[in-house]
């Protein structure tokens, strides 16, 4: 007699061949709500029961402490969770909120098949009630990937400029002049860590500071739920999975929130496409940041506020998913949006000729033939505002690549962009307050790809717009302007050293060296020029005097397409040095920036370690009513309430404190503050 052996897979297609039910597990019902989900009072969150392992159910309840929410809750929609056989049910109570503060017992009990089932969350509800005196502003810089390091290399590149009698104005440690974002008063430093990964991006940690609750990496302000295995862990993200993608439960954001509930103004500045990660966890809800079309169009239709814009200023590139021949859908969304009142720039000069009043979308790059991607879900082009470095019309170091403005040749610079959307925001007679993000991009996209060059004059330029709205904050009578300076994430630039490197090394593209090795999964190579020696890449194998600990072997040095020199009379003087000399740069008076070639210039020298971001904690600094709040180590999602907490409490003794220490003179004070 022969055996029949079966696999598990072709049980389960035998069976629902013969019409037979595979399910052999026992019902469960579960919240789609992180373990610690906190809230605002009446912060909109989307309530969903998942139910697995079941035809049919019945004797609903769902409680949220003594309140009954049971009838809030469609009917029961079959679904397949977790991308198996079993037979499953989701109900959904989307945009619910809680009005009452205090921890919150969320409880659903019901039969499935027979079975009884519960779960419970504690929601957490953070009181919020706005004064009817107290109406302040806020200001949130987000440098994307602005770890310490990022800012130190700002700060060295920026802040050591030899004048014209060669005094430096970096000398023995000391700066006599710190960067903006250094003289705010107060400063902590945020931990990013993610649901599912300690390497967050810029999506999870941006949904962290807008809605004051965790999630998974590239979601943007929602929650896991059952049906990611169709898209999240596989990959398929296109058109076909687009239901998927879209219907994660949906957590409110401060920016509609505050629109919604107390008429703020609203608005996002950044140096990307406006649709990309950090912008977008302002205005919209979707599982998967790379859903542009549906974040675009949820700035125009935002799905928190009844289908009204979720902004009153946008400003930064990536026009193509507002355009008609951008969209599969054929929708001109910047032109409904100008038939809405907002005036449209795509200029600096167009920007600078605008004055307050109505709303504004300013879009300053994009494609030349704008189209949708195969995918269905993006365009096919995605395109950023180009770096402060090529904007300011610099040289670009042997490794990075050349600039390409095409015809995009007068795009604003952030500090512009800032000023232009305070302006907007702040204006009228009825000094309606206003909640403004502004975004320095590319910081990580330049260090995505180890561009130094790049990066760091993207944190100069981050920093000149900080000035700007501290300098106007200063000027306001009421002091009612928080401004906060931070970053979604870390990226693996360190500083290490300084360079002597002549220009004609530093810029020479034609002369260069390959350097290969074997792996196991193949070959490796990479070309290395003469700027190797201040921008040492994450595949270089930097050998230093530690060399013998690292399991590092042959020639300790770095390679390079030219020998290095030294002087035993002046360790300063080498071409590379890790530990001896300081930087010193000379500053363009036509930008106001410092220059990055000249006689005598002395480079910072930084190294990458990985092109992609990391898990360290980033700093956080604060000015402004509340700032004190911002002291010390936090999560990221505490940034979100701290926030909210400087609109809805009394600050004033902390805010006193603050100025009290800032001003007596007998207390110690920071060199260049």
């Amino acid at each position: 007699m022969r055996l029949l052996t079966l696999t598990l897979p072709a049980v389960l297609a035998l069976a629902a061949g013969l019409g037979v039910s595979a399910q052999s597990a026992a019902p469960t019902v579960r919240f789609a709500l992180p373990e610690r989900t906190r809230l605002l009072q009446g912060q909109l969150v989307d309530l969903v029961i998942e139910v697995r392992n079941a035809q049919a159910v019945s004797n609903l309840k769902v409680m949220a402490g003594t309140q009954d929410l049971t009838a809030r809750f469609a009917a029961p929609v079959k679904a397949e969770l977790d991308c198996d056989t079993s037979a499953d049910l989701v109900l959904r109570a989307n945009l619910q909120s809680f009005e009452t503060a205090g921890d919150i017992p969320l409880t659903v009990s019901l039969t499935a098949d027979g079975a009884s089932v519960t779960d419970t969350r504690t929601l957490s509800i953070r009181e919020f009630n706005l004064p009817a005196n107290q109406r302040r502003n806020i200001v949130l810089f987000i440098g994307d990937a602005m770890g310490t390091a990022y800012r130190d290399a700002a700060r060295l590149v920026s802040r050591s400029i030899v004048d014209g009698h060669g005094k430096n104005s970096f000398r023995e440690g000391f700066f006599d002049d710190l960067l903006e974002m250094d003289k705010m008063p107060i400063t902590g430093m945020s931990m990013t860590y993610g649901t599912d990964s300690i390497v967050p991006d810029s999506a999870n940690t941006g949904t962290a500071w807008a809605t004051g609750n965790k999630s998974f990496l590239n979601a943007v302000n929602t929650f896991a739920d059952g049906t990611d295995c169709r898209w999240r862990f596989n990959g398929i993200t296109n058109a076909s999975t687009a239901g998927f993608i879209y219907d994660n439960p949906r957590v409110e954001n401060l920016w509609q929130y505050l629109k919604r509930r107390y008429q703020y103004r609203t608005g996002i500045v950044t140096t990307a496409a406006v649709t990309d990660a950090t912008p977008a966890v302002q205005g919209a809800y979707v599982g998967f940041r790379g859903a542009r079309l549906e974040i675009a169009r949820q700035y125009r239709e935002n799905p928190m506020l009844g289908g009204r814009p979720a902004f009153d200023v946008i400003l930064g590139g990536g026009t193509d998913p507002f355009l008609a021949a951008g969209r599969p859908d054929g929708r001109d969304l910047l032109g409904e949006f100008r038939s809405l009142g907002y005036r449209y720039v795509s200029t600096a000069s167009e920007l600078r000729a605008l004055s307050y009043g109505q709303p504004v979308i300013g879009l300053f790059k994009g494609s030349t033939s704008p189209a949708p991607a195969s995918n269905g879900i993006t365009t096919a082009a995605d395109i950023n505002m180009d770096v402060a470095y090529d904007k300011l019309g610099m040289q670009r170091p042997a490794s990075e690549p050349t600039a390409n403005l095409g015809s995009f040749t007068d795009q604003p610079m952030l500090d512009q962009m800032t000023g232009k959307a305070i302006e907007v925001l702040s204006s009228g007679f009825t000094q309606t307050p206003f909640i403004l993000m502004v975004e320095a991009a590319s910081i990580d996209k330049q260090s995505h790809g180890n561009q130094a060059g790049g990066t760091i004059w993207d944190v100069i330029e981050m920093d000149k717009s900080i000035g700007v709205a501290r300098a106007w904050a200063a000027r306001r009578p009421a002091k009612d302007t928080l401004i906060v300076v931070t970053a979604d994430h870390d990226q693996s630039m360190h500083i290490i050293g300084v360079s002597n490197i002549p220009d004609a090394e530093y810029f020479n593209r034609s002369k260069a060296e390959k350097v290969s090795f074997k792996t196991p999964v193949g070959d490796q190579d990479f070309t290395v020029y003469g700027d190797s020696f201040s921008n040492a890449r994450a595949g270089l194998p930097f050998v230093n005097g530690s060399a013998g600990a690292s399991n590092n072997g042959g020639v300790s040095g770095m390679p390079g397409s030219f020998a290095p020199t030294a002087s035993s009379s002046n360790p300063g003087s080498s071409t590379y040095s890790t530990y001896f000399g300081s930087p010193a740069y000379t500053l363009d008076n036509k930008t106001g920036y410092p220059a990055n070639s000249g006689p005598g210039l002395r480079r910072i020298a930084v190294g990458f370690r990985t092109g992609d971001h990391t898990g360290s904690s980033v700093p956080v600094s604060a000015e402004g009513p509340g700032a004190f709040l911002f002291t010390g180590y936090m999560d990221q999602s505490d940034i979100f309430f701290k926030m909210a907490a400087t609109l809805s409490t009394d600050t004033s003794e902390g805010d006193r404190l603050v100025d009290l220490l800032q001003g007596n003179k007998a207390l110690p004070r920071t060199v260049g503050k």
